[in-house]
């Protein structure tokens, strides 16, 4: 079989993973590949050009997250298959979330989609999880990655740099969403008694040893619970437990900010919704420390936040060996990237050379490295221009696009 002559992309479906694929796109075009983006805004007008895009040569499909592929009926013929099969492409489906998010899509999928799909988890361990629960699926690891700098050219003199990095308007910033952890809990408490004690032991043992992967205390519970467990059955009911996952994101990212705010540290919030924590003073007894920009923003407003910053704050979506792009687009953008850790963090970079680390066991000490970080402008400075030029080594949509494109060729 020869080179891929057309990769399929889609767009204004998430957001972010839209930002994603465009930068893909970009070098997928320099590399002499023909790209069509199915515009999820549009979508009558890109099903309409599709068949002059794809009706000859080889043809590839690159989604996130199981986008185009999640039986959305716009995209099934008549007998009920995709339309991109009439085309038969390779699959290539970077998953950005743990994989029990994707059972039933997983389990639905058609013989030969399944037999043309590739996986690629941004997370070591949910690559040994698609290996375990889902062994007929090929899988491999591909981290996510930081959106480039765009402007300033970064060659030049570390004097220039150190003088630029101070006169940058914000000290600490952190660009998300929020999403109110009280929110999440309460579908926990709706449920009946037995599940609601279930489920508040597995935040219990993950609030007090943040190291621990999610599945695995799933594991661990579910086994102590009903002693012998299928494998089918247990990939079954982690895929049923997502609200786990989402709670315990929201707890310690509501821990982390609270505990900056009351501690005299300024941050500025680039998101939608956090005017909800600021005013909540049961969560936050200094809310006059929040500067919130009360909307959502999209990842090129993310971009020129973090370009105008001197640390970004990451708090990681429990990927405990892999990384969130926040911690590679901050690098990218010349400022100092202060995140929990992973163990392919600390494989990849040396706490305090190109980023900080912090550590979920202990968020008292955040405070006192921000200010540190402050105090010692040169000291950042360096952390962030070393940051800087390892991440445009090895962590751009550039580098991570090269290998998928080596099963592509």
């Amino acid at each position: 079989m020869g080179k891929v002559d057309r990769v399929i992309l889609f767009k204004n479906a998430v957001e972010t993973l839209g930002y994603f694929s465009e930068q893909i796109a970009q070098t997928l075009r320099q590399e002499g590949v023909e790209v069509f983006f199915v515009d999820c805004d549009q979508i009558c007008e890109s099903l309409v050009s599709l068949p002059r895009f794809a009706g000859c040569g080889r043809t590839a499909l690159i989604t996130f997250n199981f986008i185009g592929l999640s039986g959305e009926e716009v995209f099934l013929r008549e007998n009920g298959a995709y339309v991109w099969e009439l085309y038969e492409p390779e699959y290539y489906n970077l998953l950005v979330d743990h994989p029990l998010y994707y059972h039933k899509r997983i389990k639905m999928l058609l013989p030969g989609m399944r037999e043309r799909m590739k996986l690629f988890c941004l997370d070591r361990e949910h690559v040994a999880y698609v290996k375990r629960f889902y062994p007929d699926m090929e899988v491999h690891f591909l981290p996510t990655a930081g959106n480039a700098w765009i402007g300033t050219d970064r060659d030049g003199d570390f004097t220039d740099f150190l003088q630029s990095y101070r006169s940058r308007s914000y000290d600490l910033i952190f660009t998300a969403n929020y999403v109110p952890f009280r929110e999440m809990y309460q579908k926990i408490e709706a449920l009946e008694t037995d599940y609601r004690i279930f489920y508040q032991e597995m935040l219990d043992d993950l609030i007090s040893t943040p190291g621990q992967s999610l599945h695995q205390v799933m594991e661990r519970h579910l086994l102590q619970e009903l002693c012998v467990v299928s494998k089918e059955e247990m990939a079954g009911a982690f895929s049923n437990m997502v609200m786990i996952d989402l709670c315990i994101r929201a707890y310690f990212r509501e821990k982390v900010l609270a505990e900056l705010a009351d501690s005299g540290v300024t941050v500025h919030l680039f998101g939608a919704d956090w005017e909800k924590f600021r005013d909540n003073r049961g969560l936050c007894r200094h809310p006059e420390n929040l500067i919130v920009n009360g909307r959502q923003i999209s990842s090129a407003e993310c971009v020129r936040a973090m370009r105008n910053a001197k640390l970004s704050l990451n708090v990681m979506p429990w990927f405990k060996d892999g990384a969130h792009d926040r911690v590679f687009t901050a690098m990218l953008q010349g400022c100092v990237s202060l995140t929990d850790d992973s163990r392919y963090l600390r494989e990849e970079f040396e706490d305090g050379k190109e980023l900080i680390f912090y550590s979920l066991e202990h968020i008292e000490r955040l405070p006192g490295l921000v200010r540190g970080l402050l105090e010692d402008g040169e000291r950042a400075a360096e952390i962030a221009e070393r940051g800087y030029r390892k991440a445009c080594v090895s962590h751009t949509w550039k580098q991570r696009t090269e290998e998928p494109m080596g099963y592509l060729n």
